[in-house]
């Protein structure tokens, strides 16, 4: 049984396959064609999914439900031997062309004929639809078995899928299997071709299948396009508090971010995710990822500053090259931890096999202090803090309106003849989630951003409040640059200006698709869209009913036309027709 996703169809498929074999550099396309699926299907940001797993090179690899092949051009890059199967010659032609290493093979995923058995096999947005294709009265318990008869001893499934009760489907996203709002809420009600599961029901049906050894990965804002990748060590210490960038249309029913604090708090982030990514295991053996408990992927840059970080439970951080072009920008950062900025200091960094290696700082960040003072609306708390920071920035800086160099300009592009605030170094990376204070003195960590020319402090000032304000609700309901730059006498006409540079410091940095165009519906107008979402299911009821009644009509038809009777009354009805005349 062949499984179409709502989002796919014919034509689309033709025009990925038009844009995979036009460029290898998709971005263009999905800026042309500026949707989800254009998203889904191309956009280098599904590949933060695994683009950190410590995949054995030497290994092999089983890809179920390949799709267009978005996954499967990672996998050939990070292992010798992949197979990618899907259900349609058309699928498989679009994954030969975007992963030419890749074995592809045409099969229903429920009768997969290999003779081989693999280091991992990889399920991305295909378990749910299990009872589809396994017929069986616990169909996802039993493909789980099935599975199980081509893994290695010591083989891996990696399974990636939505949380039924993932917060973003309570706070209002369309669930999108059935685009319903809370249809896995409801238990799949009416719906008997597709279902996702909460974390226990998932963690039941692994034990049932003789799974007993696995490891929950919870990747925000979700598994299509992840940003972060927490875990049950951390997931309520280190909450998300981003934004969900690439989404269809969605109801505004709360704010996730005040949510995810909450939760956090209880104790209850692992059951409300958006999705998870289980690794299955076929043994009861260690496995290399025990000993990580967070990721995070820098996937939407330049090749040249392309990393991921990961927290280790030893209590170290690495940052790690995707790509070779990116070496360069990890020895930056070690030599650039050797120096300080104004009464701010850099958290000591190591190299080791080509990566950047620090302590893990298992404290409170000055964005999750004033995250805190938010909540309890401390505005005094909230500006002693930001006074703080201010005066260690600008501690020993010196006014200078020739900053402007032609370095400066690559980077920025706009002069100003504004003085302001500099040191003879710079450090743009200072925001609020990498600043802590250790012994009384702000250190700062992911110090990536480091630059031996002058940078106005006025808009690193900027920059540690920016990316809050445009990722959390919560900030910007609390207060705003103005309040903040009125309350340090600075110029809130220099705002613009500093919105620009940002703008050009970005372009310089990011090579990532546009925004999706996407609408966002607020709670008034929900019982309107309601209210027309069941007049149109109804009209949609009438239009099938009138349907079946044409249908059976036109094989009655159909029927009488071929009978015996109306045959040999064919004369009869010829020479009636003639006395008429």
């Amino acid at each position: 049984m062949n499984i179409q996703k709502l989002y796919e169809d014919e034509s689309l498929e033709k025009k990925i396959y038009d844009a995979v074999c036009e460029s290898q550099d998709y971005i263009e396309a999905i800026r042309e064609n500026n949707y989800y699926p254009y998203h889904y299907f191309l956009s280098p940001i599904r590949h933060n999914l695994f683009q950190w797993y410590p995949f054995k090179k030497e290994g092999s690899l089983l890809e179920i439900g390949a799709g267009y092949g978005q996954l499967s051009s990672l996998f050939t890059k990070k292992l010798d031997h992949v197979v990618a199967v899907e259900d349609t010659q058309s699928k498989c032609n679009l994954i030969s062309k975007r992963a030419e290493d890749a074995t592809v093979l045409l099969s229903d995923f429920g009768d997969i004929q290999l003779d081989e058995k693999f280091d991992y096999i990889v399920l991305c947005n295909v378990f749910e639809y299990a009872k589809s294709f396994v017929e069986s009265e616990n169909p996802y318990v039993d493909y789980l078995n099935y599975l199980k008869g081509f893994l290695k001893e010591d083989g891996t499934i990696l399974l990636a899928i939505s949380n039924r009760l993932g917060l973003k489907y309570f706070a209002g996203y369309e669930e999108e299997h059935t685009n319903r709002l809370f249809s896995g809420i409801n238990e799949y009600e009416n719906e008997d071709y597709v279902r996702t599961f909460a974390k226990n029901e998932l963690e039941s049906i692994m034990l049932n299948a003789g799974f007993s050894n696995y490891k929950f990965f919870y990747t925000y804002p979700d598994h299509e396009f992840p940003e972060l990748v927490n875990t049950d060590k951390l997931i309520n210490e280190i909450p998300f508090t981003g934004a969900c960038e690439f989404s269809r249309e969605r109801y505004l029913l709360f704010d996730e971010n005040k949510m995810n604090m909450t939760l956090s708090k209880e104790n209850l982030s692992q059951y409300f995710a958006n999705s998870f990514l289980v690794e299955i295991r076929n043994s009861d053996m260690d496995y290399p990822t025990d000993n990580i408990d967070f990721i995070k992927i820098g996937a939407q840059r330049k090749d040249e500053f392309n990393i991921y970080t990961i927290i280790w439970s030893d209590g170290k951080v690495s940052k790690t090259p995707i790509s070779e072009k990116s070496t360069d920008h990890i020895k930056r950062m070690v030599e650039g931890s050797k120096h300080d900025i104004g009464k701010i200091r850099c958290l000591d960094a190591k190299l080791k096999d080509g990566s950047l290696y620090y302590d893990f700082i298992n404290l409170k960040s000055c964005e999750y202090m004033i995250l805190d003072f938010i909540a309890k609306n401390d505005k005094e708390k909230f500006f002693e803090l930001i006074e703080d920071i201010y005066d260690a920035l600008f501690y020993n800086s010196f006014e200078s309106d020739e900053y402007a160099t032609e370095e400066f300009l690559k980077i920025f592009k706009e002069k100003s003849e504004i003085k302001f605030h500099c040191h003879e170094r710079s450090y743009l990376d200072i925001i609020l989630g990498n600043m802590f204070i250790i012994d009384g003195k702000f250190t700062l960590i992911d110090y990536e951003w480091i630059y031996d020319f002058q940078i106005p402090l006025e808009y690193i000032f900027y920059r540690a409040f920016n990316y809050h304000f445009y990722s959390n609700k919560m900030f910007r309901e609390f207060t705003s640059f103005e309040e903040i730059f009125e309350h340090f006498n600075l110029d809130t006409e220099n705002l613009k200006l500093f919105k620009r540079w940002e703008h050009n410091f970005l372009e310089h940095i990011l090579n990532r698709p546009p925004l999706t165009t996407s609408e966002r519906i607020p709670l008034e107008n929900m019982e309107k869209c309601d209210k027309l979402q069941k007049e149109i299911e109804l009209k949609n009821k009438e239009i099938i009913k009138k349907n079946k009644l044409i249908n059976k009509k036109d094989k009655e038809l159909k029927s009488l036309l071929n009978s015996n009777s109306w045959k040999i009354t064919k004369p009869l009805r010829k020479f009636k027709s003639f006395l008429k005349k």
